[in-house]
C-alpha cells in the first residue's frame, strides 16, 4: 500500500453540486486543522471515505472508548450554500517524506476532479514567531483572477517564501492538474496551538464564499488561546527561546 482511499459503501456515487476542495492538515499551531473542523462540525459534515499511506508516520491512535486504528485522513462533505458543496479534508497527520506528500495529493486531486472540483483552497499557518492582538491573514493562489479576489476581500498577498507540506503542495499539484487554487495562512507565533490565527482565516473564509458559518464555538477556543498568551507573557516562560527564535522566523517569514 502506497496510498488507498477508501470511500463508504454507501458513497460511491455522489452527486455534488459546483464542490469546492477544502483542505487543512496538522501543521504548527493546528491552525488549518482547527479551521476545516470547525467547517465539518458547523456545515454538518457527512464523512465519506478516509485516505490511508504508509507514509504516514509509523503509529496506531488510541481512540476515546479504547479502541485503536491506523493514521489517516478524514473526507467529509457539507453544503456551503445553496450553489456549492464542498468536500472537507483533514486528518491526524500529514505524510513525513517528499514522496508521500506528492502521492497523498495526487491522489487527492484525482479523486477531487472524479467529483467535478474546479477550484481548490488550503487552510494553513504563516508562521511569524510573535504573538498578536488581531493576526492577519496571508495568501497565494495559482492565477491572477484568485490572486485579486483574495486581495479584495483583505488577505495580504505573498510576493516571497514557500508553503510546506501538504498545505501548500495540494495546491501546486491542483494546478498541473488543471484546477484553480488558493491558499489562506493565518498569522501564528509557531509556539502554541492556535485557534485565534484559525479564526481568523475562516472569518475571510466567509467573505470569499458570501456565507455566514458561526464562530461562536471557535471564537471559545480563540480566547483559550488569548488567555494562554498573556499566561506566557505574564510568567515570561519561553521568553529567552522565543526571543532566538522570533529573529530567524522574521528572516525567513516561515510558512506550513
Amino acid at each position: 500500500m502506497k496510498v488507498e482511499l477508501k470511500l463508504k459503501s454507501a458513497n460511491k456515487t455522489l452527486n455534488l453540486k459546483n464542490p469546492v476542495l477544502i483542505c487543512g492538515f496538522p501543521g504548527t499551531g493546528y491552525v488549518g486543522k482547527l479551521a476545516v473542523e470547525h467547517l465539518i462540525e458547523e456545515l454538518d459534515g457527512k464523512l465519506i471515505g478516509e485516505i490511508f499511506s504508509n507514509s504516514f508516520p509509523p503509529q496506531l491512535m488510541i481512540q476515546p472508548n479504547g479502541t485503536s486504528e491506523s493514521i489517516k485522513n478524514s473526507i467529509h462533505i457539507g453544503k456551503i450554500n445553496n450553489e456549492r458543496d464542498g468536500i472537507f479534508i483533514t486528518g491526524d497527520a500529514q505524510p513525513i517524506t517528499p514522496n508521500g506528500n506528492y502521492e497523498v495529493s495526487d491522489k487527492i486531486i484525482s479523486f477531487a476532479k472524479e467529483l467535478g472540483v474546479k477550484e481548490v483552497f488550503t487552510l494553513a499557518a504563516y508562521i511569524t514567531g510573535d504573538f498578536v492582538n488581531k493576526p492577519k491573514v496571508f495568501g497565494t493562489a495559482t492565477n491572477s483572477e484568485l490572486v485579486k479576489k483574495l486581495e479584495l476581500n483583505n488577505v495580504k498577498i505573498m510576493t516571497e517564501g514557500s508553503i510546506t507540506g501538504m498545505n501548500g503542495i495540494l495546491i501546486g499539484v491542483g494546478k498541473m492538474m488543471e484546477l484553480k487554487g488558493a491558499s489562506l495562512l493565518g498569522e501564528t507565533s509557531g509556539y502554541i496551538i492556535d485557534a485565534k490565527a484559525s479564526q481568523a482565516v475562516l472569518e475571510v473564509f466567509n467573505n470569499i464564499f458570501e456565507i455566514s458559518i458561526d464562530l461562536t464555538n471557535l471564537s471559545k477556543k480563540a480566547k483559550e488561546t488569548e488567555n494562554l498568551i498573556k499566561n506566557i507573557e505574564k510568567s515570561g516562560d519561553l521568553s529567552e527561546s522565543i526571543t532566538q527564535e522570533k529573529e530567524k522566523d522574521r528572516k525567513l517569514g516561515y510558512i506550513s
